[in-house]
């Protein structure tokens, strides 16, 4: 059987920052994933740690006097966007990969309507497009995302809309274009717990309409276990452990992973004190040498503060990278 081919491949992708002439502050170190059609990988860490700043590097959205790109590449259908010049780029960009951000108040323009800022993605895309079809295909998109009388929302601006509106009106942006990729900056952590729920099954059922592949970037395993087919872990800028999302939870293999797993309230959980990760994540300025977690975990020796470990292979499609995973009490 033909194995199916990536529809992104991140390929050893380091950034750095510039902060003046001579400092430079590495943001992300050689991380490498592929995100299959049709698949959602879930992409989870502290803040701090480069999930956000790896996925604004696929459509190159860092600041771009500011950022370096000392190593590698971004395939999309085999197409390297790193080296791709910016007007083909910005064709693919709101197009082919859509993305949805944090906070929609400040991803919206608040002196325009929506429809004017929903039909301009379109029409940036395609100039040809007259201007009924493309309101008529905002308002398709607008009811896809359940929000009722989309007319009237077509007409109205972003202030007047609350959180979970503005946010599944984001989505509808998004998705307008019917992308083939679809990026989400943890677009859930402004919204209370009802509306976070509603959203995340509204992208699962567009997912399964449409077929987009997505990207989910968040800090909460828990929705990382109703949203991931796979899952990588990130911390440091590094990427320390990917596995399928069953078999994460099921048997983590970093203890960076494991702390982030215990750390979480059981089903079971009767108000006692939740276990933590002790200390923090450390500031670009101050990410020790070797893996960056060893100043926080409680396995590290002396290899761990020279070294980043190889990725070793755990199980079938499950890599992470520690020099003592298989003698942590899980594993050993």
């Amino acid at each position: 059987m033909e194995q199916q081919k990536p529809l992104l491949e991140v390929i050893d992708l380091s950034v750095d920052f510039r902060m003046d002439r001579r400092t430079l502050l590495h943001a992300v170190r050689h991380v490498s994933f592929h995100v299959n059609p049709g698949e959602t990988l879930g992409i989870v860490g502290e803040s701090g740690c480069g999930k956000s700043v790896t996925c604004m590097s696929i459509l190159k959205l860092n600041p771009e006097r500011r950022t370096v790109y000392p190593t590698g590449q971004i395939l999309f259908e085999g197409r390297d966007l790193m080296r791709m010049p910016p007007k083909q780029l910005s064709a693919i960009r709101g197009n082919e990969i859509s993305m949805v951000f944090q906070e929609p108040m400040t991803a919206m323009n608040p002196l325009f309507t929506i429809g004017d800022q929903m039909m301009e993605v379109l029409r940036i895309h395609d100039h040809r497009m007259e201007r009924s079809k493309a309101y008529k295909m905002c308002l398709e998109a607008i009811a896809r995302v359940k929000i009722p009388n989309p007319e009237r929302i077509m007409k109205s601006y972003p202030f007047t809309l609350s959180g979970g509106m503005r946010q599944r009106i984001m989505i509808a942006m998004a998705m307008v274009t019917k992308p083939k990729l679809l990026i989400c900056d943890e677009p859930t952590t402004a919204l209370d717990v009802t509306i976070q729920a509603q959203v995340l099954d509204l992208m699962n059922e567009l997912k399964q309409e449409a077929g987009t592949a997505i990207i989910f970037i968040t800090h909460d395993l828990g929705v990382i276990s109703e949203m991931a087919d796979r899952v990588l872990i990130m911390y440091g800028g590094r990427v320390c452990e990917a596995a399928a999302v069953d078999e994460l939870f099921t048997h983590p293999r970093h203890p960076y992973t494991m702390g982030l797993i215990d750390s979480r309230p059981s089903p079971d959980y009767q108000g006692d004190r939740l276990r933590m990760i002790p200390g923090s994540v450390p500031t670009l300025k101050d990410m020790p040498e070797g893996c960056p977690f060893n100043n926080r975990c409680q396995y590290a020796t002396g290899a761990c503060g020279e070294t980043f470990p190889d990725f070793a292979c755990a199980s079938e499609g499950h890599t992470v990278a520690c020099h003592h995973w298989k003698t942590t009490p899980e594993n050993g």
